[in-house]
């Protein structure tokens, strides 16, 4: 019965730092992404939004206000944008429509992708509402990426249409 017992304790012991290394994996380089200090740009033309860290400075305004671009205080090369528009029609053989695969809080279906190239990795997010297309997009250097995602994939999430 001795060893019976131990190798439940082993087991249990085992189970525990595994779910234990699981969850401060989960946690590593946790982004505050409840920080009371976030911003959010709202374009007021195509009716969408969603929240940045509030130390990310403003690249420009296209002068039509279509969008926005952002970038990072502390690397330059990471960035975030986003700008709508009017579709335009095209032939479904020259664009095949991809079916949506992620859904924002708010309950808008889109199609997230990620784009991995040598030197810069980018998240996209692209979601077709009537006779507009809004885009955000994520991107950073590809060595870089694994430490964004979370914060790009956090935003694509909180993304938001009003119209």
């Amino acid at each position: 019965m001795g060893a019976v017992q131990v190798k439940k304790a082993l087991c249990a012991i085992t189970s525990g730092v595994g779910i234990g290394m699981i969850v401060w994996g989960c946690n590593a380089n946790n982004l505050q992404v409840q920080d009371p200090a976030w911003k959010t740009y709202r374009n007021n033309r195509y009716g969408f939004e969603f929240p940045y860290p509030h130390t990310w400075q403003q690249l420009g305004n296209p002068d039509n206000s279509d969008g926005i671009a952002l970038v990072s205080p502390n690397k330059k090369t990471v960035e975030i944008r986003s700008y709508a528009s009017k579709s335009l029609l095209k032939s479904s053989k020259e664009n095949p429509k991809l079916a949506p695969n992620f859904q924002t809080h708010q309950g808008f279906s889109g199609v997230l992708a990620v784009e991995v190239a040598q030197k810069v990795t980018v998240i996209k997010l692209t979601i077709t509402q009537e006779q507009l297309e809004y885009h955000w997009q994520g991107q950073s250097d590809s060595k870089d990426f694994q430490n964004y995602y979370r914060l790009f994939y956090h935003i694509a999430k909180e993304y938001k249409i009003s119209q």
